[in-house]
């Protein structure tokens, strides 16, 4: 039996208490992050990860200083995985703060289980299990270490065979035809100079008058969330409604992903594309398309299947769009959807009906009406069914282009003369990608801001004399503007007769240029590339 006032007891006595070595459960931290590496979901910052790691192996004697370190290693890994991550960075999620929390509290739930699905919290789970009994058994820490040192080794190889092979071929460029010179940054911060610059130099003049035989309306039809990309996603590219266009635009690209700047950057369209930030300082006269037509004879109309109130969607398209009209009434209109922020979302075919009927009551002077619906929006729900995500947006969808085409049918049946444009707003996101979620839109990403603009044209025996036209260059909103300064030159209307080929010779074409508060894609040398702060540059990460 040993003494307890031995010397071997007081050795034992006093010996500092035995620190745990290795990662412990951080492993699992790692493991993931390897995991979603190795899948292409994440980046890999080796530098920040391995000094991570380094911090959390230095053995401490005391156990505060041990609950200490974990209680900064928490924030400081989740901030360490965003950094890792593809997404945007914190700065924009606090600046939309106050709008997120103005959402639906559904709408709420499903963003969070479209960021953490159920079948990601139910593998984490396994994991655990599983990793809890392998620790048992193997030194994971060794594990993970040898994973990360090959993972460095891996993005060495791979950067010295960037740097090997790199070369400067000159890309054709819309904003410039020099030849780009210094680093993918320098080269890319002229590109979009140079873009901006030349926008600002085009515009479309009409003419000071319209032949009263050759006047036609004009409806805008503006649409929130409608997106090539979506259309495949739920299979309706090739839908018996964009058949019925006369002019199709396949490259049109949007320039935002959000309803305000789409909405000026449309009232705008006389001028070239301007900057995100320009779009809400005052506008040059030459540029407000509605106002050019209202000295032109055009009376204004504006229509909206919802109270426009979100974002002050409405006061800013009257205070920068230069729109004056009064909102056509949805009093009496049924009420389908509730809106993602709770306010009601109206039928959009009974709504348009209303206004044709109080527009034929207007007499002869032409008319330029702008349609805006909510019906595509995300998170709204339809009344009465509980269906969300890809199954919701289709329902919606099919309720939107039977309406529409129920419109068409009655704007033929007509005498008057119109000319209708279907110019999405930007896409919903749908498929979402490794930097955002399906339904998130904070980065003008290809998939969002690539949308299907159509113009029709309708009149007493208006004759179309050849194929409709596919616009397969890169096309924005000046485009539009072009065309309807097109139609207004050749008398189509007078003629009852036209070529919509002729009508898209010769149209600008704008470079895809995209831009949000705090982001900008830019298309260069067929790849896409993301800057988040004006000046630093890298490619955009897609599937």
């Amino acid at each position: 039996m040993t003494n307890s006032n031995s010397p071997q007891a007081a050795a034992i006595s006093t010996a500092p208490p035995a620190v745990a070595t290795g990662l412990g459960w951080w492993n699992l931290y790692f493991l993931i992050k390897l995991g979603l590496y190795v899948k292409g979901a994440i980046d890999f910052h080796l530098l920040e990860n391995i000094a991570f790691i380094a911090a959390l192996l230095i053995p401490l004697q005391g156990r505060w200083l041990r609950v200490f370190r974990q209680a900064i290693a928490v924030p400081a890994a989740l901030w360490l995985l965003h950094f890792d991550s593809y997404l945007p960075p914190l700065g924009r999620l606090t600046a939309q703060l106050d709008q997120i929390m103005s959402f639906e509290w559904f709408y709420l739930a499903e963003l969070l289980q479209r960021f953490i699905p159920a079948d990601a919290v139910f593998g984490l789970i396994l994991l655990t299990v599983v990793f809890y009994f392998v620790d048992q058994i193997l030194r994971v820490t060794t594990i993970v270490i040898f994973a990360v040192a090959a993972i460095g080794l891996q993005q060495w190889f791979f950067m010295a065979g960037s740097q090997g092979t790199a070369t400067t071929t000159p890309a054709p460029s819309l904003a410039s035809n020099r030849e780009p010179s210094g680093d993918i940054n320098t080269q890319l911060n002229r590109y979009v100079s140079n873009f901006f610059s030349s926008e600002r130099q085009r515009t479309v003049s009409f003419p000071d008058t319209i032949d009263r035989e050759n006047q036609f309306d004009i409806l805008l039809i503006s649409v929130c969330s409608l997106s090539w990309d979506d259309l495949d996603a739920v299979g309706y590219r090739n839908h018996p409604f964009f058949k019925r266009f006369d002019i199709v635009f396949e490259q049109f690209n949007s320039a935002t992903t959000y309803s305000g700047p789409a909405l000026l950057r449309l009232t705008r369209a006389n001028c070239g594309q301007p900057t995100h930030g320009d779009l809400y300082q005052p506008a040059p006269a030459a540029c407000k398309t509605f106002e050019l037509l209202e000295a032109r004879g055009y009376q204004e109309a504006l229509i909206m299947n919802h109270d426009g109130e979100f974002n002050d969607l409405l006061e800013r398209t009257r205070r920068f769009g230069g729109i004056e009209a009064e909102l056509i009434s949805q009093q009496g209109i049924e009420v389908t959807q509730k809106a993602f922020a709770g306010s009601p979302v109206v039928r959009d075919g009974p709504l348009l009906e209303r206004w044709w009927e109080q527009r034929q009551q207007l007499g002869e002077d032409p008319v330029i009406a702008l349609y805006n619906t909510a019906t595509l929006h995300d998170g709204n729900r339809l009344v009465g069914k509980n269906v969300t995500g890809s199954e919701g947006y289709k329902l919606r969808l099919d309720a939107l282009l039977t309406d529409l085409e129920g419109v068409f049918d009655r704007l033929e049946r007509s005498d008057r003369n119109i000319m209708v444009i279907l110019i999405p707003e930007h896409g919903a996101g749908l498929e979402g990608d490794h930097m955002q979620i399906s339904g998130m839109r904070e980065i003008p990403s290809p998939a969002i801001t690539h949308v299907p603009v159509a113009a029709k044209l309708i009149g007493p025996d208006m004759k179309r004399i050849d194929e409709p036209a596919f616009v397969s260059g890169p096309s924005g909103h000046m485009a539009l503007s072009a065309l309807i300064d097109a139609v207004i030159r050749n008398d189509v209307f007078a003629n009852q007769r036209f070529s919509a080929g002729s009508l898209v010779s010769g149209l600008p074409e704008t470079a895809s240029v995209s831009q949000n508060e705090g982001s900008t894609v830019v298309e260069y040398r067929d790849e896409h590339y993301l800057s988040l702060d004006g000046t630093t540059w890298s490619r955009y990460a897609s599937p």
